[in-house]
């Protein structure tokens, strides 16, 4: 997996009306942090995982955006891990 894919998908929900602002917001940073040329990688998919999983155990977090959350975790450890 590519990051540029990772970065077009949080780019995706980042603009999905279903998906909460506060979550959409909380993406969009995700996003910008991959968008950034500071910084290393491997730190950078590590910070999105630790707050997405932050993220999925939201409550009030409806199933089919949980789900995409752990769609978007799954790739990033796939990054993570060379995949």
């Amino acid at each position: 997996m590519d990051i540029s894919e990772i970065t077009e998908l949080l780019a995706v929900l980042c603009e999905d009306k279903t998906v909460s602002k506060s979550v959409r917001e909380a993406l969009a940073e995700i996003k910008q942090d991959f968008d950034s040329e500071a910084g290393d990688v491997g730190v950078k998919v590590d910070s999105a995982l630790a707050r997405l999983e932050d993220l999925s155990i939201d409550p009030n977090l409806s199933a089919d955006v949980r789900t995409k959350i752990w769609d978007l975790t799954s790739k990033l450890e796939g990054a993570a891990n060379g995949k």
